[in-house]
């Protein structure tokens, strides 16, 4: 599996992947999910990785370059640089490693090349599936914070990884 920019040819699956209803419920994808939201979200991709407001990246299977997931980057400036990470995953594909490997990749490009002092990821504490994959990856629960989801609030656990050392 390997991580790169969402492209047009990609759209349709990326349509088929997100209808899945637990996609929408643990993110902001909306629901239902078109091929026009799909296409969006790559025009998207392109006009953040331009300006260096975010990656937002396919995961796809190395043998077939069959899109198998999604991972994202934000970048933020307050109080100081960090990343926020974020993903998800087909539903055939899941618990076969691709939410980690994303989010390693993820997080090792922020903390690496970007220099970045710190990565969150804020999860719903109901989703048992990504709180596993933070913990794998290195990120510890920081703190618990109400945020607007969906037009309600929500408790939301914040986890976050430093470089080592």
């Amino acid at each position: 599996m390997c991580l790169r920019p969402p492209a047009d040819r990609d759209a349709h699956r990326i349509a088929q992947i997100c209808a899945d209803p637990e996609i929408a419920r643990w993110t902001n994808v909306p629901s239902p999910y078109t091929l026009e939201d799909a296409r969006g979200w790559i025009a998207l991709a392109s006009i953040e990785r331009e300006r260096g407001t975010a990656l937002h990246l396919v995961a796809v299977r190395a043998a077939d370059e069959r899109v198998v997931g999604a991972a994202a980057l934000r970048l933020h400036d307050d109080p100081e640089p960090f990343g926020d990470a974020g993903y998800w995953v087909a539903a055939e594909a899941r618990r076969s490693g691709v939410a980690g490997r994303s989010v390693e990749l993820i997080t090792a490009h922020a903390l690496g090349a970007l220099s970045l002092r710190r990565v969150e990821i804020v999860i719903s504490p109901e989703n048992e599936a990504s709180l596993a994959v933070a913990r794998r990856c290195g990120y510890a629960e920081d703190r618990r914070e109400l945020r607007e989801f969906k037009g309600a609030l929500m408790e939301f656990a914040v986890f976050e990884r430093a470089p080592a050392g």
